[in-house]
């Protein structure tokens, strides 16, 4: 399941929890749980900042498809090359 989750997130773009936990068919709370397990393992790291939910002037904004607040996630370099062992 967790290598499904990188997939997603690799195909780029922003992806809500919303959409990536009906995508995924668990709760958010799991979601929250396994995007934690990513973190630890180093595939995954929070951006510098969050979403305040405020678009105009994000560079992100043409893009974007949470339009709500949240925690912004990127993959490390680790992640890009992803294989879970």
């Amino acid at each position: 399941m967790l290598e499904r989750l990188l997939g997603l997130v690799a195909t780029g773009g922003v992806h809500s929890y919303k959409a990536l936990a009906q995508e995924l068919n668990v709760t958010e709370a799991l979601l929250d749980s396994m995007i934690a397990d990513l973190v630890r393992l180093g595939y995954l790291r929070p951006t510098e900042g969050t979403c305040e939910g405020r678009c105009q002037g994000c560079p992100k904004s043409g893009t974007c498809g949470i339009g709500e607040r949240g925690r912004l996630w990127v993959l490390t370099e680790r992640g890009v090359g992803w294989r879970l062992a």
